[in-house]
């Protein structure tokens, strides 16, 4: 007798209390946080080119109509999938898709955080300031790449085949 009145009270107190999610969880209100917003653009050459670039196109639409959900994140890091998977003939540099690899980094940290129960304001604000930031330093990379190292590339090839010609 006495073991089974133990054992029930093994099992008893071993059960685990209930708890109303609703009450601990707080909402959080992100009208009052301070999120960054892109500082970088496209310009020139590299905007025109991006602009044909379908899924750079929805990652911008999807960060623009961002909701801070776990599926809306995972809907951005698809759009980051398929950016790594057919990169535009100008964009396959390796600096541009080390950049997207950060940017996805960047969000799978952030689903992550979204899916904690207790979250700290300054904590998730820093974490999604990571995602505009590495989402400038692609913009610089794309720039740069376009306008800059494209450019000076294709003035050396004109140079170089002008000092071929026998003319």
């Amino acid at each position: 007798m006495r073991p089974s009145v133990f054992l029930l009270l093994l099992v008893l107190a071993c059960k685990p209390a209930v708890v109303d999610d609703a009450s601990n969880t707080e909402r959080t209100d992100y009208s009052t946080l301070i999120l960054q917003d892109s500082k970088t653009t496209l310009i020139g050459e590299a905007q025109k080119k991006a602009l044909k670039w379908q899924a750079f196109q929805d990652l911008l639409t999807g960060l623009e109509n961002y909701d801070h959900s776990i599926a809306t994140t995972n809907s951005l890091i698809s759009h980051v999938d398929k950016m790594l998977e057919n990169p535009k003939e100008s964009f396959q540099d390796q600096s541009i898709t080390s950049r997207i690899k950060v940017l996805k980094t960047r969000l799978h940290i952030y689903k992550s955080y979204l899916g904690y129960r207790i979250k700290t304001k300054e904590a998730q604000e820093l974490k999604y300031n990571y995602i505009t930031i590495a989402l400038d330093e692609l913009t610089l990379q794309i720039n740069l790449r376009v306008n800059q190292l494209e450019k000076s590339n294709e003035q050396l090839l004109k140079e170089l085949k002008e000092g071929l010609d026998p003319e």
